[in-house]
């Protein structure tokens, strides 16, 4: 079976860019409390 390297990026992008966005939202919320 051959790896669509294509297909694989595009699944990767898909999980990492919410969760990076989710992150920072996160983090910044955190900062604000503590400050």
């Amino acid at each position: 079976m051959e790896t669509n390297d294509l297909g694989f990026v595009a699944s990767l992008l898909f999980i990492l860019v919410p969760g990076i966005f989710l992150l920072i939202l996160y983090i910044q919320t955190n900062s604000r409390e503590q400050g």
